[in-house]
């Protein structure tokens, strides 16, 4: 994993007014274009069964937050910085849980330092081809330098579906991000892992996909499920690429009973 780690600068850590369960903290990592506050509904339902959750910001995603001019802001760096922040504050493995881009740098962090991963969660994301269409609005976007209201819009819709005009405002906060950020992430998220890292995880391995998905087919999610027998998958039926947004009760549901099954491991 690369030297470039950087410091995290917000590091929410939320604990339950009573514990139960597993001691280990819930680590979860956003995706692209956007941050901690569509982890709130997942979150609060996490809270509620007595698990501790942490909501880490990938770096030059936190408000304000100014990383050095030569920071190369790839997969592998954003791993070596949450690894970094890992190293920091936990006090043994914990719960990775990543949707989509941040999916990649839980794969990347979780192949690199076993140690630190109990269990991995990939939400909405398996190391799979992206839906094209959606990859040629990003290019475009790229292309021009910024993106435009119109494109946020199409984009935050296909994540989502329809939004009340309160959430769109909270919810694309994550395109105020400086685009140089945006730009190199967005490379970083179209490019993926390379092939050989899912098969360096020992952690168990969890998929929670929505059965509509419109960025990764759920289709190629079952088959990459099936490509191991330490993967499993939970589909959300009705959601979408969000779906720990649109669904939080069922993917805290599947989240704890993945958790109780996988850990500890067999002796």
């Amino acid at each position: 994993m690369a030297d470039s780690a950087v410091p995290l600068p917000f590091v929410n850590v939320l604990t339950p007014a009573v514990p139960a369960g597993q001691p280990i903290p819930a680590v979860l990592i956003h995706g692209w274009a956007s941050g901690s506050v569509y982890w709130e509904p997942l979150a609060n339902k996490l809270l509620d069964a007595g698990r501790e959750v942490w909501i880490l910001d990938l770096p030059g995603y936190h408000p304000g937050e100014s990383l050095p001019p030569d920071f190369d802001w790839t997969l592998d760096s954003a791993a070596a910085s949450v690894a970094a922040a890992l190293d920091d504050r936990a006090s043994g493995a914990v719960h990775m849980v990543g949707h989509s881009m941040g999916g990649s740098v839980s794969l990347m962090l979780a192949a690199a330092r076993p140690g630190l991963v109990a269990s991995l969660t990939l939400v909405g994301m398996a190391p799979v081809p992206q839906n094209q269409g959606f990859k040629e609005v990003l290019r475009t976007q790229l292309d021009q330098g910024f993106f435009d209201a119109g494109t946020v819009v199409k984009l935050m819709n296909a994540w989502y579906g329809e939004l009340a005009a309160a959430d769109m405002a909270r919810l694309s906060t994550g395109f105020d991000t400086p685009f140089p950020i945006l730009s190199a992430s967005a490379v970083a998220a179209m490019t993926g892992v390379e092939p050989s890292v899912p098969g360096r995880v020992r952690a168990p391995l969890l998929v929670i996909a929505g059965t509509g998905d419109r960025v990764r087919p759920i289709e190629q999610m079952r088959a990459f499920v099936a490509a191991s027998p330490g993967r499993r998958l939970a589909a959300i039926r009705g959601a979408g690429h969000n779906v720990h947004w649109e669904q939080p009760e069922h993917c805290a549901e599947a989240l704890l009973e993945f958790w109780e099954a996988s850990w500890p491991p067999p002796a």
